[in-house]
């Protein structure tokens, strides 16, 4: 079918051609009204307790903070397993998440290896609006040091010796995240477009089809076998 085959077919069919145009010019309506999400992301760090040598808690890194930071992310995510990816600069956002929240230990190991260098957790937070985003950011930093608190009471460990956690940044930046909506009304006409000719397509296709009709064999007569001969009758001598 050419074009003009397509276009014939389109004006014969203008029903089928208003109801898509209808359809596509409802869906590129409704692109608009997406206003985006709303997304947070700081990072809670795990601090060790001051001492003469090491007087910098900021500059202080240890495997056993490391630790206490998993085990601390572990606790408040749940027992399921964490999602594994290429870079840890890796977004909620990024994965079609428009409302939920993550605590992650940074994996600079990539796909094959994991590797934990830092003791501190990323926090991200997706939500509707700004005031949600920047809520649900500050009661998961709550329960994070609040989890630390409890492992630590649990183990016996000296209030001298406590882990404590800080927050970079201290104020929350929450940032809007949309697409070009451009592009989606571009794209929704598209797909409408060829969705609308596509059907089109198939009814003149089933229309074009010769229509075939069942029709039953006509059995052939048989023919009957040759009567047998009969033998001539005896004549007495």
């Amino acid at each position: 079918m050419t074009v003009w085959d397509l276009v014939r077919a389109a004006l014969r069919r203008w029903t089928v051609l208003v109801a898509g145009a209808v359809a596509t010019l409802g869906l590129m309506y409704s692109t608009t009204l997406d206003d985006g999400v709303f997304w947070s992301r700081t990072q809670v760090v795990f601090l060790a307790p001051p001492s003469t040598d090491y007087p910098n808690s900021l500059r202080t890194t240890s495997e056993d903070l490391i630790i206490t930071a998993g085990v601390v992310a572990k606790s408040i995510s749940g027992p399921d397993a964490v999602t594994k990816y290429a870079s840890p600069d890796a977004t909620l956002v990024g994965e079609g998440v428009r409302d939920g929240w993550s605590i992650r230990l940074p994996d600079t190991g990539g796909q094959w290896a994991p590797h934990f260098a830092e003791q501190v957790l990323y926090v991200e937070v997706v939500a509707a609006t700004a005031d949600q985003a920047a809520t649900r950011q500050g009661e998961i930093i709550a329960q994070i040091a609040e989890e630390l608190d409890r492992l630590q009471r649990d183990a016996g460990v000296a209030p001298v010796n406590d882990i404590t956690v800080t927050v970079a940044p201290e104020s929350t930046v929450v940032h809007q995240v949309k697409g070009s909506r451009a592009r989606s009304v571009g794209m929704a006409g598209v797909l409408g477009a060829a969705a609308t000719f596509a059907v089109i397509a198939v009814l003149e296709a089933r229309g074009r089809r010769p229509a075939t009709r069942g029709h039953r064999a006509t059995p052939r007569p048989r023919r009957s076998a040759p009567p047998a001969p009969v033998p001539a009758p005896r004549t007495a001598p």
